[in-house]
């Protein structure tokens, strides 16, 4: 088993696009995967994004004879998704938690039996080659996020802002797909790639 962190601008091995500078990050977008396992139902905005990194775990086997290597495979098992966000919004974790909300009082309750939904996510990351600004638009078809409590701290002589953190385990989807990306020339061109990779129901109420 090996994990390998992936970072967005730090990765070097799937060509020249991947050599593109990364200069921001944009447009955390989710959608609840439906039980077909290949459409989704409505777009939303999960939070303010901040930071997001992936780790993924390969199973990997190698292949030695005559006194060198010959064969070596690397496939991908599983992977977990960090995302650093602005605000844990009660009713979108709620909902991609499996947790109940009191209609009444708001009270938000977590409970061992709460059952996580797969969801697709997606973002953008800006990006500068040749002196051009660039989009690249990442999408992940099939993740689950995973119970969490943000962090707090008390207030010092200096100001700061304590944001949130959270966690998703990676999937491959029913067609073995675990990671789609492709770069833009403009932001809007990107802006309405990233939603067109929820592919939507054609079934009313899906």
């Amino acid at each position: 088993m090996t994990e390998l962190l992936y970072v967005r601008a730090k990765r070097k091995n799937e060509g020249d696009e991947d050599d593109m500078a990364g200069i921001g990050l944009k447009r955390f977008k989710y959608a609840k995967l439906n039980d077909d396992g290949t459409t989704y139902g409505p777009v939303k905005t999960l939070a303010g994004a901040i930071e997001c990194k992936v780790t993924l775990d390969l199973a990997e086997a190698t292949l030695y004879c005559d006194d060198s290597l010959k064969e070596q495979v690397s496939l991908f098992k599983s992977g977990t998704m960090t995302a650093g966000i602005d605000d844990e919004d009660d009713a979108i974790f709620a909902e991609l938690l499996g947790k109940t909300v009191d209609e009444e009082t708001g009270v938000v309750t977590s409970n061992v039996n709460d059952e996580p939904i797969y969801v697709g996510f997606g973002h953008i990351v800006p990006k500068m080659v040749g002196g051009a600004r660039k989009y690249k638009v990442e999408f992940f078809p099939k993740l689950k996020f995973k119970p969490f409590i943000a962090d707090a701290k008390t207030k010092g002589d200096n100001l700061e802002f304590t944001t949130p953190s959270v966690e998703a385990t990676i999937f491959e989807n029913n067609d073995g797909d675990w990671e789609k990306h492709k770069v833009y020339d403009t932001e809007s061109e990107a802006n309405t790639a990233l939603d067109g990779f929820f592919v939507q129901s054609e079934v009313p109420g899906e």
